[in-house]
Parts: C-alpha cells; structure tokens; sequence
C-alpha cells in the first residue's frame, strides 16, 4: 500500500466493439466510450441503460444541446461540462436506477414523509351534528 498513489489509476476504455456490454453502473475514474456516427445514434446508445444518473454534451450547437436534452433520460444533463460535481441544491439521479425517483436537496425530507392532518379535544365524546338524536 503506497499512500501517495489513487487506488486505480483513471482509464478510457474503448468498447465500442465489446458485444454485451455489461449494464452495471461505475463510479470510478473509467470513462467508456462507444463510437457512434451522429448525434441520434449516441443518443440512443447513451439511453441503453437501466441508471441514467448524468449525461454530457460536449461539443455541437445550441441546437443539438436542445435535441440532446429533450431527448436523454438522465438525471443531470450538461452541455460542455463535465458529468461529476452536480450541485446539491439540484434534483440529482434521474428516473434510472440511479435515482430514486424524488427531488434532492431542499425538498428531499419532504418526499421521505407524507403530510398528517389531525383534531384533538379534550371530551372522549363525539359531538353529534345538529338534529341527530344520541
């Protein structure tokens, strides 16, 4: 164990050409690639997933970023930035596996709970509505 050094040393991995890729999520410093033709094409190969936790554009036009982000399922979309360092304050994980289904940060406590009404009176008694005989 040499303290100095990362754990894993940071990788690009081409898999472009790998058949069944595994569809398992990493959190790592490992960045797969997929070569694609066309903007449609990566967005469909980016959806092939069961996570969708952040998707990046980099590169293209303001156009493309809207084609991109209308259409990827992710909970964090960037255009020219990088997928990591996601604010707090924002909804975080998206609708995959990733997330949970539930806004983040400020509203978080308020989707972990559900809202209670209740009446409290002194008298064990229940009071019978005008015109109704006890």
């Amino acid at each position: 164990s040499v303290p100095d050094l990362p754990f894993l040393t940071p990788g690009i991995i081409d898999v472009t050409d790998v058949p069944d890729r595994p569809d398992i999520e990493l959190f790592g410093p490992l960045l797969q690639v997929i070569r694609v033709p066309d903007l449609d094409t990566a967005i469909v190969e980016a959806n092939n997933t069961r996570f969708g936790l952040s998707a990046s554009l980099i590169g293209g036009t303001p156009d493309d970023y809207g084609r991109f982000w209308a259409n990827i399922r992710a909970g964090i979309i960037n255009w020219n930035g990088p997928t990591n360092g996601a604010s707090s304050k924002a909804p975080f994980g998206g609708i995959g596996l990733s997330g949970n289904h539930r806004p983040a940060a400020y509203y978080a406590a308020d989707y972990c709970a559900y809202p209670v009404a209740s009446t409290e009176r002194d008298s064990p008694r229940a009071n019978i509505g005008v015109g109704l005989r006890p």
